[in-house]
Order: C-alpha cells, then sequence, then structure tokens
C-alpha cells in the first residue's frame, strides 16, 4: 500500500469555481497526479503520457495488466496530426461522423504500435485536456472488473486516498463505456461495444463508401 493521498473533490458543474477547479486539475496532471473527470460517456482517470511514473500509478489504481494500452484523450481534432501518419478512410469517416462523442479509434499500422485515441463531447473533459497542455491518457474510472463510475460519488468511492482530484461535472449522459474501433488501411474492427452500436459503425461505413467518399 502507497501513501494516502488527500483526495479533492472539486464541483465543475457551473460557473462559480469552474476555471479555479479546472487550473488545480491540470496543474495536478502536469505534476504527475491523477486525475478523475466527467465524459459524456462515464468518468475518465486520466494521467499525465509523459511521466512515467505517474502512468505507472495509472495502471497500479486502474488494476490494469501493463500489457493493455490506454487511450490518448485528445480535445481537438487538429491534435491527431502528431499522432498517426495519416488518415485511413475508414477512420476519416467515422470521426466526421462521431467525434467528438462516444467512440475512441485504435489506428494501427505495420511495424508500429497501435494507438487508441477518443476525442470527448464533453467540455470539462476537453477543457482539463487543453488546459493541461500535456499529453492526457486515460482509461475508465473504476477498478478492473467493476463498472465504471458514472458519478463523481462512486469514483470518490473507487478511489478515495489513492488520486489526487475528482471534478464533479454531474452525473454522465450516456452511462456507457465508448465504443473502440480498430482501424487500417483497409478495415474496420469492432473491438467492444459501447455507446455507438456495431450496426451504427458499419452503416455509416456502408452508407459513406456506397455515396463514394
Amino acid at each position: 500500500m502507497g501513501t494516502k493521498i488527500d483526495t479533492k473533490l472539486l464541483d465543475v458543474k457551473d460557473a462559480t469555481h469552474y476555471r479555479n477547479h479546472l487550473n488545480a486539475a491540470a496543474e495536478a496532471l502536469r505534476r504527475g497526479e491523477l486525475v478523475a473527470f466527467p465524459t459524456e460517456t462515464v468518468y475518465g482517470l486520466g494521467a499525465n503520457g509523459q511521466d512515467t511514473d505517474a502512468v505507472m500509478r495509472l495502471y497500479d489504481v486502474k488494476g490494469r495488466p501493463r500489457n493493455k494500452e490506454f487511450a490518448r484523450i485528445i480535445s481537438g481534432i487538429e491534435e491527431i496530426r502528431g499522432l498517426i501518419e495519416g488518415m485511413p478512410l475508414y477512420a476519416r469517416i467515422l470521426a466526421e461522423e462521431f467525434w467528438p462523442g462516444p467512440l475512441t479509434i485504435v489506428f494501427s499500422s505495420p511495424g508500429k504500435n497501435d494507438i487508441g485515441i477518443r476525442f470527448p463531447r464533453h467540455k470539462v473533459a476537453q477543457d482539463l485536456i487543453r488546459m493541461a497542455g500535456v499529453p492526457v491518457i486515460a482509461t475508465s474510472a473504476n477498478i478492473s472488473g467493476k463498472p465504471p463510475a458514472t458519478d463523481a460519488q462512486k469514483a470518490l468511492e473507487y478511489f478515495r486516498g489513492r488520486i489526487g482530484i475528482i471534478l464533479d461535472g454531474g452525473p454522465s449522459t450516456i452511462k456507457a463505456p465508448s465504443t473502440v474501433v480498430k482501424v487500417t488501411q483497409d478495415s474496420c474492427t469492432v473491438l467492444r461495444e459501447g455507446a455507438v452500436s456495431k450496426e451504427e459503425i458499419m452503416s455509416c461505413i456502408n452508407v459513406r463508401i456506397e455515396v463514394g467518399q
């Protein structure tokens, strides 16, 4: 057991303390602390992807095997340029349809590690990533094997004393994890069906390709 942390629950549901509380969470990420935050699907648990110790803590707190990568969270589509080389057709179609939103796209290229990218629709998540100014990796806010937190109190129940800050943005609206799809230059595979159904994914791709886009 590590040293217990004084976990702060910070309200970002209205404008009263929004900027100050977001600044505190962004600074915590830069320092290498873990931060839980709301998204439209479930609450996320994020870390500074440039801080190896923070990444290892994220694995430990989550209880996740080290061979399972975390997704990179972005606050704008322009951020994807430095992360992948080119945008496969299927990825471009899906991003245009579902981003920002509850879809994680895993980009797979020969000879390179896969990278999962999520562009959440939730304003708090977007603002936090933007203000942090560091690459943010994240996973659902839960202990592996338990249901993801869909409100700040559940996140506090899971992580009190183990993470620095929980941003309370109220309950998640969708209350289901993001759908995860793996995309290559010539294929698209649904790895996990979540808020976006497999039928929606395949229908979007088929329709868009049929009309020549």
